[in-house]
């Protein structure tokens, strides 16, 4: 099977993330400073500065864009590059509409956070490429490390169900001889 997510184009991506995050870093920088994100929006919690993302992301979106390669490039994956592109802009939507939400006091994360673990049980909502889309989505809003962390904790919650529907589907199927 021929690569179709070469080095070059890892390195490409990952140079775009990396400018994007240091150009708003700069530019958060020289107009009201560098924020500092809390966790569970307190201050009392230790504080996570938006420049700690320009450090991690540039190295988590490589990784994950290794782990979409080599997936891409096993023999029996049936997954093209169309598909593992339109999950990535599905993980942005779905972070980038949290994050209006939240910057707007819209009370509707609720709901989308209900939709997104109702589909984790049809759907492979912990693959790398939802994972990629939902941390570049929401750095904006709320830096890179939360979401980073966020994710982690989605994913392996998103695996569980996914497969737990697949077990029960196994055995509640009929045995056949």
């Amino acid at each position: 099977m021929k690569n179709q997510f070469s080095q070059n184009l890892r390195i490409l991506i990952t140079t775009v993330v990396t400018l994007l995050v240091w150009g708003h870093i700069a530019w958060d920088y020289f107009h009201e400073g560098i924020p500092t994100h809390y966790i569970f929006q307190s201050d009392d919690m230790p504080g996570l500065p938006n420049w700690w993302g320009g450090i991690v992301l540039p190295f988590f979106t490589y990784f994950l864009l290794f782990r979409i390669s080599k997936r891409l490039n096993q023999p029996e994956n049936g997954e093209s590059l169309q598909l593992i592109g339109l999950r990535f802009f599905l993980g942005v939507l779905f972070a980038m509409s949290i994050s209006v939400a939240f910057m707007n006091g819209i009370d509707i994360t609720d709901y989308i956070m209900g939709s997104i673990f109702l589909l984790a049980f049809v759907f492979p909502l912990y693959k790398s490429e939802y994972f990629l889309g939902w941390v570049l989505g929401s750095s904006f809003t709320f830096g890179a490390i939360i979401p980073i962390l966020f994710g982690s904790m989605l994913c392996l919650i998103f695996f569980l169900s996914y497969q737990l529907v697949r077990v029960i589907k196994k055995l509640l199927r009929p045995k056949m001889n």
